[in-house]
């Protein structure tokens, strides 16, 4: 696994990255359904290279944190070939580095989103927060679109966060309606996060990106959630997720 600050999010390899986890006993019946999206996530940092298709000169929008406020922003990538020191032998490079060219690196960024009428992204100041049993975040966009995140699930969290858990389930509700977004059977030393949250879609609804790995061989497992392409009477619906691992 290379030192990692980003992530790619890509419904194209859904699949495959879920059998790793399916391997290590993870069960999901919530997240595992695959949604057909071409919306991609990317972050700055490195990779395996089998994780990025993403090629140099591409330009994604970079969500940036500016004195003004967030706002999305054209960004020119570069993807270069670097060792990886868990699969390369000495003298290989197969991993993959991702940068941009501004000074600052982006929260994330993303491809095949339809751009909000204004550059300015509404962010919510929640940090990442560690979603675990009992834990309940209200994340209000407003007065008039409040929500609710709870995290439901059975057992003990250790000193370092290592942990199993059984029954975990995320729920997200705005007083009316109620969705689950995750569901597993049980977790393994390792606990969904939230990782993002505010209205990238334009749509003054809640979106956001939790990191849903639920065992420590899957290093990360962020999903994106949108509410402007909700079906079926949710709150949101999930359009991409990259499974990385230390596999």
């Amino acid at each position: 696994m290379l030192v990692r600050m980003s992530f790619t999010i890509t419904m194209s390899i859904f699949g495959a990255g879920w059998i790793c986890c399916v391997m290590f006993g993870c069960s999901d019946h919530a997240a595992a359904s695959p949604v057909e999206s071409e919306i991609q996530l990317l972050q700055v940092g490195a990779f395996h290279g089998d994780e990025v298709s993403a090629e140099s000169g591409e330009v994604w929008m970079g969500l940036y944190a500016t004195s003004d406020g967030y706002v999305l922003i054209p960004s020119r990538i570069t993807v270069e070939t670097v060792y990886d020191p868990l699969i390369d032998n000495r003298g290989e490079k197969t991993g993959k580095m991702v940068s941009v060219e501004e000074q600052t690196p982006p929260l994330f960024l993303i491809k095949g989103l339809a751009a909000p009428n204004s550059k300015f992204i509404k962010t919510l100041p929640a940090k990442q927060t560690v979603l675990s049993p009992g834990k309940s975040l209200d994340l209000g966009l407003d007065s008039k679109n409040e929500y609710n995140l709870t995290a439901y699930g059975e057992g003990d969290i250790g000193p370092n966060g290592f942990t199993s858990l059984e029954n975990y389930s995320v729920e997200l509700s705005n007083g009316q309606l109620s969705q689950e977004l995750l569901a597993y059977d049980s977790t393994t030393g390792a606990i969904p996060t939230l990782l993002w949250a505010g209205d990238i879609d334009g749509d003054a609804q809640l979106d956001f990106v939790i990191d849903a790995t639920p065992h420590y061989a899957v290093y990360a497992a962020p999903m994106l959630f949108l509410s402007s392409m909700a079906k079926d009477g949710n709150l949101v619906q999930k359009v991409a997720i990259f499974i990385a691992t230390g596999c």
